[in-house]
């Protein structure tokens, strides 16, 4: 009987050591700064940089004040900083703070199998908790991406549609499950067992449903924690992990899984497992705080409103010509006439009708007494959309009608921001400016672009977080 209890258990430590989970943890493990080619190492700062960004523009977000004060309220050890205020709180709450601030303004970056940067907010808040160096935080965040990416490819393969995470009710943030406790895990000593058991409670417990992104409902303040939330959830993970807590190893190929629940058996391990090549180098920054697929159409608007100087009271009508996915996720009744941030920035009328009016989509085009503009609600009616099925996600096109006859029409198929390279050192330092000007002066904004592109000297990250501080706060 002791020999059968024994090949069993043997068995059982073959099949979890073969796991995703396991296979995660150690990738995560073995992946030292020093393997990290110089492209990855500077796509890496250049995704903190707009992170950073990015939360330092969403200062004034309603929904800001209400994580600051509900964090105040819970308390806790000051080990990390909350971006732009300075609060010093536990890392579980700066995380789930910053996260928000970094996703508000739907300007930050797409790649690590979605919206990755939001993963920034956790590692960051750990990295300062155990008074990491730059390498170390840099380390981290390419872990993240790098693993996000591939659970993205995983479940987008030739016998999946693109967005059928999201049709399924389920939207591809479930990846903080898997990509964030090996991140994190690296940075605060787990060994691949425990990460590997973060990787069980974190999945099983947080899975982000897809109304937080929903095409027939309004958007809400919770879309921007859908990531963060389960970051923050991997955070306690790792912590219970570290002291002996277990979670289901098998989470993802098990039958009552991730690949067999959430993907519904569609889910290609091999591609998961993949640990070949850079998926870092394939990460694109938006030249526009919209959501990804409305940026070609509007970039075509504003491309013949600044070529014809026309204005407001010259328009008759604005013809749109979108994806399919891009007229069912951004054009519904819920989003036509938004009445928050998160909802006019999936609105493929208003994001149109505020360009038309300004001439430029902007971190300032989502501010709430823009929604009732009658100007902009004029030109919301004169406004349609139309899903064509020849375009593809990312490819959109604009007519024009006057009022005296003309039309004007533009078709883009890579939008700005889109294309091979994505925007220039220099350009991402223009929108981090455009954002942080309204709260430091240029002496301030120097030393944070100067400390994101030497991250990597860095002795500990506290450095960089005590100088996203508002000079207000930190006299």
């Amino acid at each position: 009987m002791t020999l059968q209890r024994d090949l069993a258990w043997q068995q059982l430590e073959l099949t979890y050591r073969s796991s995703v989970s396991h296979q995660f943890a150690r990738y995560a493990l073995a992946l030292n700064y020093s393997a990290l080619s110089p492209d990855v190492v500077h796509q890496a700062k250049r995704c903190v940089l707009d992170a950073l960004g990015c939360a330092i523009g969403a200062y004034d977000a309603p929904g800001r004040t209400v994580c600051e004060a509900t964090v105040n309220e819970i308390g806790g050890p000051q080990e990390a900083t909350v971006f732009c205020s300075g609060l010093r709180t536990s890392a579980l709450n700066a995380a789930l703070v910053n996260s928000f601030l970094v996703r508000f303004l739907d300007y930050n970056d797409c790649g690590g199998g979605g919206h990755n940067s939001d993963a920034l907010a956790s590692i960051l808040a750990v990295a300062e908790r155990e008074k990491a160096s730059g390498r170390d935080f840099l380390t981290a965040l390419v872990v993240s991406y790098e693993l996000g990416a591939r659970f993205q490819e995983s479940v987008t393969t030739s016998a999946l549609k693109e967005n059928s995470m999201h049709e399924r009710g389920w939207t591809t943030d479930v990846r903080a499950g898997l990509n964030q406790p090996p991140a994190l895990g690296k940075l605060m000593g787990l060994t691949e067992e425990q990460i590997a058991n973060a990787i069980g409670v974190c999945v099983s417990h947080t899975l982000p449903m897809g109304i937080l992104d929903s095409n027939r409902d309004e958007n809400v303040m919770a879309k921007n924690l859908r990531f963060g939330w389960a970051a923050h959830d991997a955070i306690l993970a790792c912590m219970l992990a570290k002291n002996g807590f277990t979670g289901p190893i098998r989470i993802v190929e098990s039958d009552v899984g991730i690949r067999k629940v959430i993907a519904q058996g569609e889910m290609d391990l091999e591609r998961l497992m993949d640990f070949s090549g850079w998926r870092m180098l394939d990460v694109r920054f938006k030249a526009m705080p919209a959501n990804a697929t409305t940026h070609a159409h509007v970039f075509s608007t504003l491309g013949i409103v600044k070529e014809q100087n026309l204005k407001p009271e010259d328009i008759a009508a604005v013809r749109i010509r979108a994806s399919v996915h891009e007229s069912c996720h951004t054009t519904t009744p819920a989003k036509k006439y938004p009445r928050n941030a998160e909802s006019a920035d999936h609105s493929a009328f208003y994001a149109n009708a505020l360009a038309i009016k300004e001439r430029a989509f902007g971190p300032e085009s989502i501010n709430p007494e823009k929604f009732t503009d009658p100007v902009v609600l004029d030109l919301i009616e004169k406004i349609t959309v139309v899903g064509d099925p020849s375009l593809g996600r990312f490819q959109g096109a604009s007519e024009i009608v006057t009022k005296d006859g003309r039309c004007f029409h533009k078709r883009i198929d890579v939008a700005h921001g889109r294309a091979e390279g994505s925007l220039t050192d220099k350009e991402l330092e223009e929108k981090f400016t455009e954002m942080a000007s309204k709260h430091m002066r240029g002496e301030h904004i120097r030393r944070i672009l100067d400390a994101c592109w030497n991250v990597d000297k860095i002795e500990d990250v506290c450095k960089l977080t005590k100088l996203m501080i508002f000079p207000r706060f930190n006299p």
